[in-house]
This record gives structure tokens, C-alpha cells and sequence, in this order.
């Protein structure tokens, strides 16, 4: 609860005192009591219509744009629970990352700034390490690869989410990362020659970058294209989706055919904002978040090629490498995994995900 809802409430409490005591009073010292139910009863109709129109607000803020296909799952779900709860819950979304980059929604939700808000990979990692797993490097190899890690891990991070003090609503698995660069880069000799842009908050993959003799230069994602503008960076890892949506592929204008990692994406809640929420409204809150994630789901399959094609058509150019390069690219990683694994991925969850995925490849007949 906010100072302010508090100081609201205490106001509250000593008006209804203060009524309950003067009604006492009346009723003492007066001996037509029947004059008085007409006035109590106005008192109490507009005590209520004041309460019911402290709707209780809930601030999300995204880093995605709102064109997206998350800014309209997220405008749906605002709409869905204010609709649900009959307008006593008022939800307003944050696009565009106007209120910072994942870092600044996390530091502002824990302080109340704001309620909500949506992370990728990293992101849920600065609450749970788990989380930046499924994106070692061509650990996971294709969609269905993804979508059975997921299923796996989701439960395990819903639980440390809460321990941390986090809701989580929905997830959804949001494209895979790809090098886009503004000279063509095809192997990891080539990148190593290249400024990497890497958000300042995503310490974990500066060090992964560091270990493997990478350049990587810490820049806010809202400053991304400026600094490829400026050319304090040559090349950024980034989904299509989201490389075409902030427009950074009109300079970094190479991309490298290479799905490197998966990447996955997560709306939260703070769980006081979450306890807030009357128990009656819980559930069907959680059924729309679902909802939401099935439409977002459906809306980013086959998004990443969307993006692509569009891109292109606006002057993207594909870099295909050969078998050999592809083979290179593996290798860096295969040989440094340890190195890799150690600056910043949790070692257990990622050999549980390797246990899991030589089943799933064993009955996949992969």
C-alpha cells in the first residue's frame, strides 16, 4: 500500500469514527430517532460512491514498442482487467521504454514507481539466475527444442519469482537473437574486431562477451541508435522483431543468418501490488494474463521471418555463412563452455536443460 492509499485510508477510518460517534450522540440525546435515518442514510450512499471511485492503479512499463505485437497483448490485458474488475482497477501501460530500460522498471518497482512490467531474458535474471539459461549459445537449437525447455523451466522460475517478491503473469517466447552488424561479420574472428552493444544492466553477458575476447561497450537500448549512428559501436545482438521496430537495422543494415539463443519475455507484477488485488478478481485476472500469452504466442509465430522480410525489402542485406563458418561458430562455444557457463549462466539449470534436451532429441529421433 502507497503513503498516499494509507494516508487515505487513515482519513477515511476517522471520518467513519468520527460519524459512528456522532451518530451515537444524536441517538443519546435525541428522542425522535426515526428524523435522523434519512440523513445517515445519505451520509452512508455517498461514503460508498466516494470509495468506489478510488479505483486502485497499475502501472506497466515495456521496453518493447507499442506497435509491437507485446504492446497489443499488454493493451489488451489492460483492457481485459479493467473490465473485469468493473473499472475499480485502472491499468496504464508504459511503451517504448519511456520509463527506462529493464533495469530502471525493476528498481522502479521496487520502490513503487511502477507496478508492473515486462523483461526478456536478462532482465528476469537480475530476480532469478535460472532465467538466462536457455540463451548459452547453441544450447538450444530450433522452435519445438524451445517451446519443451520452457514448459520445463517455467514452473522453477514462477516459484523463485515469488520468493523474490514477483507475480509472474505470462510468458512467451520472443524470437531468437541474431548478430546485426554494419560491415558484414561472419565469423568470430570478425567480431572480435567489432565494438558489440550490450545494455549496461546485463553485466552477466558483458562477462560471457569479456571470456570470450569480445568488445562489448554497454549502451542503453534507447541509445542503441545513436551510438551505432555515431559509430560508438559497429554491431548489436538483437530479435528481428526488435531490430526492425527500433529501426536499428538502418544502420547495423548486415545480419547474420545464425540463430544464436532463443530469447523468452515475462510480464510481472510485484506481489504487494498483486495482494492488493481483491482475492475475487485473482483468478480471472490470471485467466486473461493467460489469454493474453496465447495471443501473443500466436502473433509472434513466424514474426521473426515477418521482420525479416520486411527488412529487407528496406534494404537489410543476409549474411549466410557457409558450413565451415557455421561450424566455427559452434566451436567458439563448444570449446569455451566451461569459460561460458562459469561468467555467467547457472550452472545446474543449464545441465539440467542439456538432460532434458538429450531426451527430447532422443524420442525426436534428432
Amino acid at each position: 500500500m502507497s503513503t498516499l492509499d494509507l494516508h487515505q485510508l487513515v482519513h477515511r477510518s476517522k471520518n467513519e469514527y468520527s460519524l459512528m460517534n456522532y451518530e451515537g450522540l444524536v441517538m443519546k440525546k435525541t428522542t425522535n430517532r426515526r428524523r435522523w435515518r434519512p440523513v445517515l442514510l445519505v451520509i452512508a450512499v455517498l461514503l460508498c460512491s466516494a470509495s468506489s471511485l478510488s479505483a486502485l492503479e497499475i502501472k506497466i512499463a515495456s521496453v518493447a514498442p507499442e506497435n509491437s505485437p507485446y504492446g497489443t497483448a499488454l493493451k489488451q490485458l489492460a483492457a481485459d482487467w479493467q473490465h473485469i474488475s468493473g473499472g475499480s482497477i485502472q491499468v496504464v501501460i508504459y511503451h517504448n521504454g519511456i520509463a527506462g530500460d529493464q533495469a530502471d522498471i525493476l528498481r522502479k518497482m521496487r520502490i513503487g514507481q511502477v507496478q508492473g512490467g515486462t523483461f526478456a531474458n536478462t532482465g528476469i535474471a537480475a530476480i532469478a539466475r535460472e532465467a538466462l539459461s536457455v540463451t548459452v549459445p547453441f544450447l538450444i537449437r530450433n522452435d519445438a527444442e524451445f517451446q519443451h525447455v520452457l514448459k520445463r523451466l517455467r514452473p522453477i522460475l514462477d516459484q523463485r519469482l515469488e520468493e523474490q517478491g514477483f507475480k509472474a503473469l505470462a510468458w512467451a517466447e520472443a524470437g531468437w537473437i541474431y548478430l546485426f552488424s554494419k560491415s558484414p561479420i561472419q565469423s568470430p574472428a570478425q567480431v572480435r574486431a567489432a565494438r558489440l552493444a550490450v545494455p549496461p544492466d546485463e553485466g552477466d553477458l558483458i562477462n560471457t562477451f569479456k571470456a570470450l575476447g569480445y568488445r562489448a561497450v554497454p549502451v542503453d537500448i534507447p541509445e542503441t541508435l545513436t551510438a551505432l549512428n555515431s559509430g560508438m559501436v559497429d554491431a548489436i545482438l538483437s530479435s528481428p522483431l526488435l531490430a526492425a521496430g527500433f529501426q536499428w537495422f538502418g544502420i547495423a543494415r548486415n545480419m547474420l543468418d545464425l540463430r544464436i539463443a532463443p530469447a523468452m519475455g515475462c510480464v510481472l507484477l510485484s506481489e504487494r501490488t498483486w495482494n492488493r488485488i481483491p482475492a475475487k478478481y485473482q483468478q480471472p485476472f490470471l485467466n486473461a494474463a493467460r489469454r493474453a500469452e496465447t495471443s501473443l504466442q500466436a502473433g509472434l509465430r513466424d514474426l521473426d521471418e515477418q521482420a525479416i522480410k520486411a527488412m529487407t525489402s528496406y534494404g537489410l542485406k543476409i549474411v549466410t555463412p557457409t558450413p565451415a563458418e557455421k561450424a566455427a561458430w559452434e566451436n567458439e562455444f563448444d570449446q569455451n563452455r566451461d569459460k561460458v557457463i562459469s561468467s555467467a549462466f547457472d550452472r545446474p539449470t543449464v545441465q539440467m536443460i542439456e538432460r532434458d534436451l538429450a531426451v527430447f532429441r532422443s524420442q525426436e529421433g534428432d
